[in-house]
């Protein structure tokens, strides 16, 4: 059995993402986007070697793009990892993830 971890910081990155989502869009896209967020780290703890590792900003840190956004996370064990944050690619990445 896979497992997925959010760590809070997550959690508040994914619904401010629906929430902005919504503001710009609709209610329906906001569920469309935040859903494809959440079926990517489903995919991701499948497949973690196909994330980008970002060890210039931390040790084992992992990256994977879905939409617009990139989800940070850290393989715990061969089938549980836990996002650290998601956050627009457009972020001051290193910023964001030191905080």
């Amino acid at each position: 059995m896979t497992k997925v971890i959010f760590r809070q910081e997550a959690i508040n990155d994914l619904t401010d993402i629906w929430n902005y989502t919504f503001q710009e869009w609709s209610e329906k896209q906001a569920d469309k986007y935040y859903d494809a967020i959440k079926e990517a780290c489903e995919f991701i703890v499948e497949n973690p070697n196909l994330g980008k590792i970002y060890t210039e900003i931390s040790k084992n840190l992992f990256g994977f793009k879905s939409g617009k956004h990139i989800i940070f996370f850290h393989q715990i064990s061969e089938n549980e990892i836990e996002v650290i944050r998601i956050l627009h690619e457009r972020m001051d990445l290193k910023t964001n993830l030191i905080e």
